[in-house]
């Protein structure tokens, strides 16, 4: 299905209907601006609106499709719609689930980086200090003492893995053959 086709058939088909581009795009909660480029063949819809779209033209989404109009609708018709309708609804759920796996890789992408920068911190401050507050106002108890080079380097090793695990998660979202 080229581009130019489909843009012309959406637009025979509204002209049919009497509705306007802004109409169309109302409905379909898009702008004026995408029908009039789904229209002069520059880009098409969303999967997300194929449905909807084919809805308010008054067509089946594999007429809507294949660019043509069937006089006939007949039980094949149907058994198409549904094999169409079970292709998008599997497509909106990897992108779902594609989604989920980047926000997991870049969220422990950040919590790593955290992690390992505390770690340096550590490792290069090598103390740790404590504060209490006295409910007096004017007393405290400071606390000081030195950090050992055991917790950096687990905090560190600990940073890195998680680190690692994220880009991990990243790059397989990434990688189109899974």
């Amino acid at each position: 299905m080229e581009a130019r086709e489909l843009g012309l058939f959406i637009a025979k088909l509204r002209k049919e209907k009497q509705i306007t581009q802004a109409e169309l795009a109302k409905r379909l909660n898009v702008t004026d601006k995408a029908v009039s480029r789904w229209e002069r063949g520059l880009g098409f819809p969303d999967i997300n609106t194929l449905e909807p779209l084919a809805d308010s033209l008054g067509i089946s989404l594999s007429e809507l499709m294949k660019c043509e109009k069937n006089c006939e609708a007949d039980k094949t018709q149907n058994d198409s719609d549904t094999g169409i309708l079970a292709s998008i609804d599997i497509a909106k759920r990897q992108k779902n689930k594609m989604m989920k796996k980047i926000l997991f890789g870049f969220s422990c992408s950040i919590v790593g980086v955290c992690v390992v920068l505390y770690g340096i911190y550590l490792f290069i401050n090598s103390t740790w200090t404590m504060r209490f507050s006295g409910s007096d106002g004017p007393t405290a108890i400071f606390i000081a003492g030195k950090i050992g080079v055991w917790p950096p380097m687990i905090i560190l090793g600990a940073g890195s893995a998680v680190l690692a695990a994220g880009v991990y998660a990243l790059a397989r979202s990434l990688n189109n053959d899974k």
